[in-house]
C-alpha cells in the first residue's frame, strides 16, 4: 500500500515564503522599471494634487532639469508658449470631469529647440469614483508632422512656381511660404549670366531681422568660401544641424561681426543650389533661429526638391519669356512689313486717280486703270488681313458693337466681292428675309467676314460656278450660309480647314493664291460676335457650305430718330500741307488735291513741316509718322502748338496697329487714314473741317 507524502506548507504562511514573495515583488518592480525606462517615450505620473510622483529617465534628459520640480513648473518650462492657452483649457476641463484627454504640443527640449509630441493623460480612479493618479505618456511625433508638413509645403510651392508669372515674384512668393512653415529666414540668390550674384529674395516674419541682415550683409561682404557663394561655386549643399557659438567665433572677421552674427540668434543653417542639368542657376539659403527648430537630413530633402523644382520654374520662365520675345518680334516684323508694303502702295494708287480724272476715252487705257486699281485692293486687303490675324491671336483687338441690320453687312460684303465674283462670271444668288434682323455686331467686322466667305467661294470655284447666301432665322439666332458648287473640301481638310495658313488644293489648276489666314480671320471674329462657324463639304469637286450661328437681339427696341438731313457741304478750297518722305506719294496726294481745287504744299521731313506749318498757315495737315529728322508725332504737337484747334490734324501713314491710333491721338492727331488711303476719304474729312 503505498503511503502518501505530507504536504508542503504553504509559502504564504512560512517566513520562507514571504521572502520569495518579496524577492517576486523586487524582481517585478525591477523589470517594470527597466521597461519604462527603456521605452522610447516620455512617461509619468502625479497625484491627485498634481505632485509628479515619478517620471522616467526620457524626460529628465529631454527636458534636462529635476525631476523632483513640480507639474505646474513642468508645464510652464516644457510647453511652446503659443501652444500653452491651448493645452490649459484642455487640462482644465479634463480635471473638472476626471477624464482621459490627448492633444498634440509643442514641448521644448533641453537645448530649447521644440519638438511635437503626441501627449495622452489617464486618470486612475478608486471605488468611489475618484482620481487618486494621473498617469501620462508623450509620444514624439516631430518626424512625422515635419513630413506631412514638408509635403504640404512642397505643394503650396509647386502651385506658386507653376503659375508662370514673372520669375522675380514667383520666387518672392516662394519665399514667403518658407516662412515660418520651413524656417524662420530664407534669402534666394540668382547667378547672373557675367558672375555676378543678384539677391532675390530676403524674407523673415519680422521686417526688423531683414533690416538686420542687410545691414550685416553691408558691412561684411560675404566671402566666396562663405554661404550662398561657397554653393555655388561648388555645387554641394551646405548643412548645419546646429549652429555653435564655435561655428560663429570661426566666421567672425572680429568682435563687431561676431556680435552681429550672435544677435541673429542662428540655431541651423541650411544652402542648397538651384541647379538644372547644363549650369548652377542661383542658391536658396534657409536658417531657423527663434523657432527652436534645427535642420534633419530629410530637411535636406526637402529643400532640394525645393531647389530643383525652382530651377524648373526658372526654366519655364526663360522659355516663356522667349515665345513673348519672338511673339513681340514677330509683331513688330507685321507691323514694318505692312509699313513698308502700304507706303509704295500709296502713290500708285494716287496715280490711277490722277489718270481717271483724265477721262481718257480709251477703252484699253481704262481696262489698265481698273486692273491696277483692283490689284492695289487686293494687295491692301493682304496686309490688312495679316495684320489682322496678328491682332486677334494676341488679344490686341477690340470689337466696336452697335445694334445694326444684318442686310447692312451684307450690303457692304457684297459690294466689296463683287468684282471678284463678276471677274470669275459667277451666279450669285442671295436670298435674306425681307423683315430687318438685327445683331449686336462690329458692322465693318462682320462684313469682312461675310466678304472674305464670298471672296473664298469665288476663288475656289470654276468660271461660271453658282454661289447662294442665305440667311434664316433660328429661335434667337440666325443663320448665314454660304455654298458654293465649286471644288469641295477634302475630308481630311475639314478638320483644319480654319487653321492658320491652311488652302485647299494640291494641284496647280486649283492654287488659287493667298495667305490661308482668311477662314482664320473668319472663325475668330465670329467666335469674337458669340457665334460659332462651320464648315461642310461632300468631298472634291462637290461644293462646299460655311454655316455662320450668330445671336440676334430684339428688335421691338425703339429705333433711335433718323438724323435731319444736312445740306450738301459746300466744296471750298482749303489750304492744305502734305508731308511724307516718299516723294512720289506725297507729290501725286498734292496733285490730287490740286486738281480738286485747294492749294497745296509740300513737305518732306517733320522739320520743314514745323516750319511750312508756321510760314503757309494751312488749314489741313496731312501728316506721315515715319518722317526724318523729326518724328511725325513730335512734329504734330509742334505743329498743334503752333497753330492751336484751328488746324486739322490727319495722320496720313503706314503705321495702322491700334497702338499707333493711340499714339496719334495723344499726339494731337484728329484722324488717323492707314496707307493706301481712299482719296474720297481724305475729301470727306477736308470738306467736314469747319474753316
Amino acid at each position: 500500500m503505498a503511503s502518501s507524502l505530507p504536504k508542503k506548507p504553504s509559502s504564504r504562511t512560512t517566513g520562507e515564503g514571504r521572502v520569495a514573495d518579496a524577492r517576486d515583488r523586487a524582481a517585478n518592480e525591477d523589470r517594470f522599471r527597466h521597461m519604462i525606462e527603456s521605452a522610447p517615450s516620455i512617461l509619468w505620473s502625479a497625484d491627485a494634487d498634481l505632485h509628479l510622483t515619478f517620471a522616467n529617465r526620457k524626460l529628465v534628459e529631454y527636458a534636462g532639469f529635476d525631476a523632483d520640480a513640480g507639474m505646474a513648473e513642468w508645464a510652464r518650462r516644457l510647453i511652446h508658449p503659443d501652444d500653452f492657452a491651448r493645452c490649459e483649457r484642455a487640462w482644465c476641463e479634463a480635471l473638472e470631469q476626471g477624464r482621459s484627454l490627448a492633444f498634440e504640443v509643442r514641448l521644448r527640449r533641453h537645448d530649447d529647440a521644440y519638438r511635437c509630441f503626441m501627449l495622452n493623460i489617464v486618470p486612475l480612479k478608486d471605488e468611489a469614483g475618484n482620481v487618486v493618479e494621473w498617469t501620462g505618456s508623450a509620444i514624439d511625433i516631430d518626424e512625422r508632422k515635419r513630413s506631412e508638413e514638408n509635403l504640404r509645403f512642397l505643394a503650396e510651392a509647386s502651385v506658386a512656381l507653376s503659375q508662370l508669372a514673372g520669375l522675380d515674384d514667383t520666387l518672392k512668393r516662394v519665399a514667403t511660404l518658407t516662412v515660418p512653415r520651413f524656417c524662420d529666414y530664407v534669402e534666394i540668390s540668382l547667378k547672373e549670366p557675367h558672375g555676378a550674384l543678384r539677391q532675390l529674395a530676403l524674407h523673415h516674419g519680422d521686417p526688423a531681422r531683414v533690416a538686420h541682415v542687410e545691414e550685416l550683409s553691408r558691412r561684411y561682404p560675404p566671402l566666396e568660401d562663405e554661404g550662398i557663394r561657397q554653393v555655388i561655386a561648388t555645387g554641394e549643399p551646405l548643412w548645419m544641424a546646429e549652429v555653435t557659438d564655435d561655428i560663429l567665433r570661426g566666421v567672425a572677421r572680429d568682435a563687431e561681426h561676431l556680435r552681429l552674427l550672435r544677435e541673429l540668434r542662428l540655431r541651423s543653417y541650411l544652402c542648397v543650389p538651384i541647379r538644372n542639368k547644363a549650369r548652377i542657376l542661383g542658391a536658396i539659403a534657409f536658417a531657423t533661429a527663434e523657432s527652436g527648430r534645427s535642420f534633419a537630413s530629410q530637411d535636406l530633402e526637402v529643400a532640394r526638391e525645393l531647389a530643383h523644382r525652382a530651377a524648373v520654374a526658372i526654366e519655364n520662365g526663360e522659355l516663356v519669356g522667349a515665345l513673348r520675345d519672338a511673339d513681340r518680334r514677330k509683331d513688330e516684323f507685321l507691323a514694318v512689313l505692312a509699313h513698308e508694303l502700304r507706303n509704295p502702295l500709296a502713290p500708285v494708287r494716287n496715280a490711277i486717280e490722277i489718270l481717271r480724272a483724265t477721262q481718257s476715252p480709251s477703252l484699253q487705257l481704262q481696262w489698265t486703270h481698273d486692273v491696277i486699281d483692283r490689284q492695289v485692293r487686293q494687295m491692301t486687303r493682304l496686309v490688312d488681313d495679316l495684320l489682322d490675324v496678328s491682332r486677334i491671336t494676341t488679344g490686341k483687338i477690340e470689337l466696336r458693337n452697335e445694334r445694326i441690320e444684318l442686310s447692312a453687312a451684307v450690303r457692304i460684303a457684297l459690294e466689296a466681292s463683287r468684282p471678284l465674283i463678276e471677274r470669275g462670271q459667277h451666279i450669285l444668288t442671295v436670298r435674306i428675309p425681307p423683315e430687318p434682323i438685327f445683331l449686336h455686331a462690329d458692322l465693318a467686322r462682320l462684313a469682312q467676314v461675310l466678304s472674305n466667305l464670298l471672296n473664298n467661294a469665288a476663288k475656289y470655284t470654276r468660271p461660271g460656278g453658282h454661289i447662294w447666301l442665305c440667311a434664316e432665322r433660328n429661335d434667337g439666332h440666325v443663320k448665314l450660309r454660304v455654298r458654293d458648287n465649286g471644288m469641295g473640301i477634302p475630308p481630311a481638310m475639314l478638320r483644319r480647314i480654319f487653321d492658320m495658313f491652311t488652302q485647299v488644293g494640291g494641284t496647280s489648276d486649283h492654287q488659287q493664291g493667298g495667305l490661308g489666314i482668311g477662314l482664320t480671320l473668319v472663325k475668330r471674329l465670329v467666335e469674337m460676335h458669340g457665334g460659332q462657324v462651320e464648315a461642310r463639304s461632300e468631298g472634291e469637286s462637290r461644293g462646299s457650305e460655311f454655316i455662320l450661328t450668330l445671336p440676334t437681339v430684339s428688335g421691338e427696341e425703339a429705333q433711335p430718330a433718323p438724323a435731319p438731313a444736312q445740306p450738301a457741304a459746300v466744296v471750298q478750297p482749303r489750304r492744305i500741307l502734305v508731308v511724307d518722305d516718299n516723294r512720289d506719294a506725297a507729290e501725286s496726294l498734292s496733285m490730287l488735291l490740286h486738281a480738286r481745287g485747294h492749294d497745296v504744299r509740300v513737305a518732306y521731313d517733320g522739320l520743314e513741316a514745323v516750319g511750312a506749318a508756321i510760314a503757309f498757315q494751312p488749314d489741313v495737315v496731312l501728316l506721315d509718322i515715319g518722317l526724318p529728322k523729326l518724328y511725325g508725332y513730335d512734329a504734330a504737337r509742334r505743329i498743334r502748338d503752333a497753330r492751336g484747334d484751328g488746324v486739322l490734324l490727319i495722320a496720313v501713314t503706314g503705321w495702322g496697329q491700334e497702338e499707333d491710333r493711340r499714339r496719334a491721338k495723344a499726339a494731337g492727331f484728329d484722324h488717323h487714314l492707314t496707307k493706301p488711303v481712299d482719296p474720297e476719304a481724305i475729301s470727306r474729312l477736308i470738306d467736314g473741317h469747319a474753316k
